[in-house]
């Protein structure tokens, strides 16, 4: 599995160009972790693009409810204390 798209298994892409492509054919398949890998971008500004925050939370939140744990837990970190330019809400947080 080393050296292998951790989504389709294929070889690991050779430039950012390429892992974006192969990350947005697992987001058009709804592929939840490939969903909060393209919110993580969103959120850092990676591959070019640029940082919008609250698309990745819409990202985020949509790759939590087809079933990311990852997204779940960058969701419910952030409602709960309250940071990365959401309102605190420990209630969703938990």
């Amino acid at each position: 599995l080393l050296g292998s798209c951790p989504f389709c298994r294929s070889p690991m892409p050779k430039n950012s160009g390429e892992e974006l492509q192969m990350i947005q054919i697992g987001v058009a398949a709804k592929d939840p972790e490939a969903i909060s890998h393209l919110a993580g971008a969103y959120f850092n500004g990676k591959y070019g693009m640029e940082k919008d925050v609250p698309r990745a939370f819409e990202l985020w939140t949509e790759a939590a409810d087809l079933g990311s744990a990852t997204a779940r837990f960058k969701l419910g970190i952030a409602y709960f204390l309250g940071d990365k330019g959401v309102t605190q809400d420990k209630a969703k947080g938990v």
